[in-house]
């Protein structure tokens, strides 16, 4: 027979589901903010990825006129936004803030002869308030009441943005149940495996014990294998067995799967990009490229518009801030080298404009 009784605990969905809502629901249940959600593997992942992407893009200022678009060299505030802070970096702040809050706001600290902007510090987005005062909405810094851009010091950006709000949603806020339920799905799995009831091992005896002998026998064994890796030798008629707990079994990693999927599908990451997957789907080399445009197109471009209107505004009105996405639909060598000489041959591409595609310095002669 077994020294110790081993528990019958079969966990099903719906346990999971339960336990999880349990815990979302109690009292103690795990505060999900901004720092919290991003503790969250699949939320790091997700705000790393579009952040990451994003931030990185380079950027094309431009002049709209009746010539036609002319490109301008990137005005000081886009190549030192703020001080010690690098343009990468600072786009990152831009980013993160508008993922994890849905705003970003930015301190103008500096203006050119222009009027425009050459510096401009991100804030962290809890620090600035709103309220609605006699018909108009008004924000503060710390308490300390601002004008917003153009008419004062304070750039704001919002992302999901309902009718009549300036600002926009908290993506954090409004998936608090999703967000929540993967914390207290990742908290359930840890006490599951730590202290869930299911011992690590099971002494048998031939022979019926007694309760103070089966402590005895326990107490001997811990006290001989503690502190030391030795083998242990058993009397006659035990029998020892380890315990293994299959983490399928516990559907653990099913809960985990799920919450991937959840976070992935509400900042329109597909799955497999985060470290999910996706039933029925499948990435090869040969439909990379074409993944890669349908995740600009669907996931990141409702992003980056929203973004290049918001930089536009620190800019004169006739230019334009643009993020340069051809590196994300980059093909292979040979496909690339094939389609720019069709371009030049056709007409429509410079030998010139194609070596500034594949980063390649300018040659003598080239046009």
């Amino acid at each position: 027979m077994g020294l110790f009784k081993r528990e019958a605990r079969q966990i099903t969905a719906d346990n999971m589901i339960a336990a999880v809502n349990g815990m979302r629901l109690a009292p103690g249940a795990p505060p999900v903010d901004a720092n919290s959600a991003m503790r969250l593997s699949a939320v790091w992942a997700c705000v790393r990825l579009l952040a990451g992407v994003g931030s990185t893009l380079p950027l094309d200022q431009f002049l709209d006129g009746r010539a036609g678009r002319t490109s301008l060299p990137a005005s000081s505030l886009f190549r030192a936004p703020a001080p010690n802070t690098a343009i990468t970096t600072w786009l990152y702040q831009l980013w993160s803030s508008l993922l994890l809050d849905g705003n970003a706001y930015g301190l103008i600290t500096e203006t050119g002869a222009n009027g425009f902007p050459t510096s401009v510090e991100i804030l962290d987005p809890s620090s600035v308030k709103w309220a609605y005062s006699e018909g108009v909405w008004v924000t503060s810094i710390n308490n300390r009441p601002v004008d917003r851009w153009p008419n004062g010091r304070l750039w704001h950006t919002p992302m999901f943005v309902m009718p009549g709000m300036p600002m926009g949603m908290s993506p954090i806020s409004t998936a608090k149940q999703a967000i929540g339920s993967g914390i207290s799905a990742e908290q359930f799995g840890a006490q599951f495996f730590s202290s869930g009831g299911n011992p690590n091992a099971i002494i048998y005896s031939d022979t019926e014990l007694t309760p103070d002998q089966a402590q005895g026998i326990k107490g001997a064994f811990i006290n001989a294998t503690r502190g030391n890796r030795e083998p242990a030798i058993m009397g006659s008629g035990l029998k020892y067995e380890r315990v293994q707990i299959s983490p399928d079994e516990s559907q653990f990693l099913d809960s985990q799967r799920f919450t991937v999927e959840q976070i992935a599908r509400i900042y329109g990451i597909p799955p497999e990009l985060v470290g999910g997957t996706s039933a029925g789907s499948s990435v090869t080399y040969a439909n990379r490229e074409q993944r890669a445009a349908d995740w600009l197109s669907f996931g990141l471009m409702p992003y980056l518009i929203p973004i290049e209107d918001a930089l536009s505004t620190l800019v004169p009105s006739a230019q334009r801030i643009k993020f340069n996405v051809g590196g994300l639909l980059r093909s292979d060598l040979s496909t690339r080298y094939a389609a720019h000489a069709v371009g030049i041959s056709a007409g429509f591409l410079t030998v010139a404009e194609a070596r500034a595609y594949e980063d390649l310095p300018v040659l003598k002669g080239n046009v």
